[in-house]
């Protein structure tokens, strides 16, 4: 018995010996286990040196293989060397052997029997330069976006203009598109991701308001040559037309035409900070603000809130300016007719017009004047500068005056008879100041006897 009991024993062990290799065989593998792919391409069976001369080929090929993005009847094209891309080929060749190589051994089987059964994608672990792409996707979304354009009544023909709907790219969506595109080896022909904008006043809606009438207008001008001011001009002009104000509705500037940011798609243009004109993205957008403002007070509505510039400006006389600053200095009138009214803004070559339409025309006159005027004379700064001769003098800045000035609005029926005199406002524009840089004392000369 003793003797069956032992060979029954060496059986058993011998067994269990035969089926725990069997069982734990493939932890002693000596390529990547099979079911591993990268970038969907099978890497199973293969050595970790066979991968990274794989690496090497598909980042060759990589590099020169373009992306591709559609959108209607227009393909876009992007070089991967534009966006400094490159395959992290070390980084990615560890994922790939150490998979089934870390863990406890249980857990290590079943992850290599899964890939095995089912599959495990690992992808290329790559390198890209952030900003590139963000600036290639924001030139895609300035290239494709644009906002809806709600109905209108045109300002020179005073006919209906109709709703065009608008669109808008999906940054965050097309980075990640393209980002999947890198990663892959068999990447095709990427859709752009757009979305249609809906405006918010139709053709109908006008109808319905029995909008029909020009109550007031005002022209100024802007230099075309300007290509980014004018942009911003032209941009702010688009989001703030076809605006309905209901009785009792206070308009916010600021609220409408909304944030003065590059993903907004304003631009970088000369604007006055702190007194002094700098650049700043926006810059353009203050002379819409004060072209409605004008309208607004040639409409006889109420003026909520209003800031001038701290410096005089060339579109506009005096006193009838109104300066913008996302948050902090809103424009901002109130509707107290009985009716709806209707903003109407558009460029024509470097005229920017600001209508406001109602129901009826006004049945009155309405005259705005500039009173009071007075001139603040600049002060002159010295500085020494001991890199001038003795006695010489150098205008270094030439002073310009300020102002003060009073605005007056004057309503008057169709006869001529005037029925209501107010101050709009009354403001002061800061003077430059003269600077004058000298050099110092001259010697005194001694006389010898």
């Amino acid at each position: 018995m003793k003797r069956w009991a032992g060979i029954i024993l060496v059986v058993t062990v011998s067994i269990a010996g035969i089926a725990s290799f069997w069982l734990f065989r493939p932890l002693f593998s000596q390529t990547v286990y099979a079911g591993v792919t990268i970038a969907n391409i099978e890497v199973g069976g293969k050595t970790r040196e066979e991968i990274a001369q794989l690496l090497a080929t598909w980042q060759k090929d990589q590099k020169t293989r373009p992306i591709l993005l559609a959108y209607e009847n227009t393909t876009f094209r992007i070089e991967p060397e534009n966006l400094d891309y490159s395959i992290d080929q070390e980084a990615t060749a560890d994922a790939v052997w150490l998979f089934g190589r870390e863990g406890p051994l249980w857990t290590r089987l079943k992850k290599i029997r899964n890939a095995e059964v089912e599959g495990w994608s690992i992808p290329l672990n790559i390198k890209y330069n952030e900003n590139k792409l963000d600036s290639i996707v924001e030139q895609l979304r300035e290239t494709v976006s644009r906002p809806p354009c709600n109905a209108t009544l045109s300002l020179r023909t005073g006919g209906v203009v109709r709703e065009e709907e608008g669109r808008e790219l999906d940054v965050t969506a097309l980075k990640e598109l393209i980002l999947l595109a890198l990663n892959r080896t068999d990447a095709s022909t990427i859709v752009l991701p757009v979305a249609p904008v809906y405006p918010e006043i139709t053709a109908s809606d006008l109808a319905e308001n029995g909008i029909k009438e020009l109550v007031a207008m005002y022209t100024t001008q802007f230099n075309t040559e300007d290509v980014n001011r004018s942009a911003n001009i032209k941009l702010s002009a688009q989001k703030i037309t076809g605006k309905l104000v209901y009785p009792g509705q206070i308009f916010s500037y600021n609220d409408t035409v909304g944030p003065r940011e590059k993903s907004q798609g304003f631009k970088e243009a000369m604007e006055i900070i702190n007194g002094e004109f700098v650049p700043g993205v926006g810059g353009g957008v203050c002379q819409l603000s004060s072209t409605l403002y004008n309208a607004v007070l040639l409409a006889g509505l109420t003026i909520v809130e209003r800031t001038n510039h701290s410096k005089p400006l060339s579109y506009v006389p005096l006193g009838r300016d109104a300066t913008v600053v996302y948050n902090i200095l809103d424009f901002k009138f109130a509707n107290d007719s009985q009716a709806p009214v209707m903003i109407m803004a558009e460029t024509s070559g470097s005229k920017l017009n600001v209508g406001i339409f109602g129901q009826r025309m006004l049945e009155k006159s309405i005259d705005i004047f500039t009173s009071q005027q007075q001139v603040i004379q600049p002060a002159i700064i010295k500085k020494a500068d001991s890199t001038l001769l003795p006695g010489e003098n150098k205008v270094e800045k030439q002073g310009k005056p300020g102002y003060e000035v009073t605005v007056v609005r004057i309503i008057r029926d169709n006869a001529g008879k005037e029925l209501q005199r107010e101050i709009v406002s009354h403001d002061k524009y800061a003077p430059d100041n003269t600077l004058i840089r000298f050099g110092p004392e001259p010697k005194a000369v001694q006389s010898q006897l």
